[in-house]
């Protein structure tokens, strides 16, 4: 019996000259008709003449294992040419990932071997001025890589150099829309301005551009219920929040340790609509999680929780208040004067 399984393909590989273009589509249909006997999800109107492009837009389908790995190896085969882009390929049952690989270009090409350096050096403490340097040389030698401007973005905003992250984001999705940490990243700087329509413009495009099997769409949901947070849709942020709270993390996703701030924030956000009863049980797991990043302190969970508890009819709100007093809380000393 064969058996089939949902997946998903997305992304795009740039080849730069019409040269290289005209060589892989050759290459593609050959190997599609040969060696694939078309047994792949790629088609040759995935291949975009004008751009020198191969584009896959987000492809959900029921595969067989075969499928999937025949469509997995020929874009692996295909970006050895490219000199940008990514895809990413998914092959998922019951929830659970069986396959996951982003192909991206890892030739020996200069473009290629100063971006995949550049990256590595984006993630290392201290190494921001030598990551500026590389991304810019693979940028010098093919001036669409969106995802050299993205990393350029990421690095120049560790940097604090807020002008050029802006410029190499906004250059990054002008360059590729589908750019999602691109997306994100610029709407952290929107953020840091306070400018949180502008961000949540940016939020909302980047959850549509990634997939919720990627950390990457989590953030964006997490960043984007801070925003409606921010302008008080709490109707709207508690649906991010909902969202992101019910969603499992492994403890090595980026997301995980998140988990303890948008329980709190969730439990804000039901206060507000009146939902003291969830909002008391979303704050008490907050502070169940023993490590977590949380943008409050203690003293004010507590002093938040004990008015849930209140709200909602509950015993023990004085005692989370006057341990709130005791960790220094002026707002519950006033609380537990004015009991």
């Amino acid at each position: 019996m064969i058996s089939y399984y949902k997946t998903i393909f997305q992304g795009k590989l740039d080849f730069g000259t019409e040269t290289t273009y005209d060589k892989v589509l050759k290459m593609a249909i050959h190997r599609l008709e040969t060696y694939y006997k078309n047994e792949t999800i790629i088609q040759e109107d995935h291949f975009d003449s004008e751009n020198f492009t191969l584009v896959i837009p987000r492809t959900v389908s029921q595969l067989t294992d075969k499928i999937y790995r025949n469509s997995v190896d020929l874009i692996e085969y295909l970006a050895q040419f490219a000199l940008s882009g990514q895809v990413g390929c998914w092959m998922v049952e019951n929830n659970v990932i069986l396959d996951y690989t982003i192909v991206e270009p890892k030739s020996d090409k200069m473009v290629v071997r100063n971006f995949r350096k550049g990256k590595k050096l984006s993630l290392l403490e201290g190494k921001e001025e030598d990551a500026i340097k590389i991304l810019s040389k693979a940028i010098k030698k093919y001036n669409k890589h969106s995802q050299a401007y993205e990393r350029r973005g990421h690095v120049n905003m560790i940097l604090k150099s807020y002008e050029d992250a802006m410029y190499d984001y906004s250059k990054a999705i002008r360059l590729d829309n589908n750019n999602a940490d691109a997306l994100v990243g610029r709407a952290r700087l929107y953020i840091r301005d306070s400018e949180f329509e502008k961000a949540i413009e940016d939020l909302d495009l980047a959850t549509k551009k990634s997939i919720a099997l990627q950390p990457i769409y989590w953030t964006a949901r997490r960043l984007k219920g801070d925003c409606h947070f921010k302008l008080n849709q709490f109707q709207k942020a508690e649906f991010d929040y909902r969202l992101f709270t019910k969603r499992r993390f492994e403890e090595n996703n980026v997301n995980f340790l998140w988990r303890k701030h948008c329980l709190f924030q969730y439990g804000l956000v039901l206060m507000e609509l009146e939902e003291y009863e969830k909002a008391l049980d979303a704050i008490t797991k907050s502070l169940n999680i023993e490590k977590g990043h949380i943008l409050t302190s203690v003293a004010d969970q507590l002093v938040k929780r004990g008015l849930a508890k209140k709200k909602s009819g509950s015993k023990g709100f004085l005692s989370d208040w006057k341990e709130a007093a005791d960790l220094g809380s002026k707002m519950a000393a006033t609380l537990l004067q004015e009991k």
